[in-house]
């Protein structure tokens, strides 16, 4: 009987690089490049955005995910959308995303008045059968 497992590419940065942070201003989107899930047959990834807050902070910060079926023509507006809450200083959260063909994550504001400095990591899997 054939198993059925995942294998996980290695985790790339889409917002920030070097590990280091982005930093939004007013509300303005920070938008990641393609992630290409077709070209070596993924099936899905894990996005992990994190936000370090101001140190009084006002605004949350939204992440936004576009879905694209060629990589070249995106959503105009978010497929899915989740807001990383002020809160918690800093806070990382995690999301999947399955079954599209390419995706961008975008990162904003949920106001003007801060200077929040974002990041966000992918990890895509691929599904074997052994």
């Amino acid at each position: 009987m054939a198993s059925i497992g995942n294998s996980w590419a290695t985790q790339t940065q889409l917002i920030g690089t070097g590990d280091g942070w982005v930093t939004l201003s007013g509300t303005t989107e920070t938008l990641s490049s393609d992630v290409d899930l077709e070209t070596d047959n993924y099936v899905g990834a894990v996005i992990t955005p994190e936000g370090d807050f101001d140190s009084t902070p006002t605004d949350h910060v939204d992440v936004r995910i576009y879905w694209s079926l060629d990589g070249t023509n995106y959503s105009d507006t978010a497929d899915q959308t989740f807001r990383i809450d002020k809160a918690t200083d800093p806070n990382q959260r995690g999301m999947k995303i399955w079954d599209v063909p390419h995706f961008k994550v975008g990162m904003v504001q949920t106001g003007a008045t801060d200077s929040h400095n974002v990041r966000c990591y992918c990890q895509r899997v691929e599904g074997i059968s052994a």
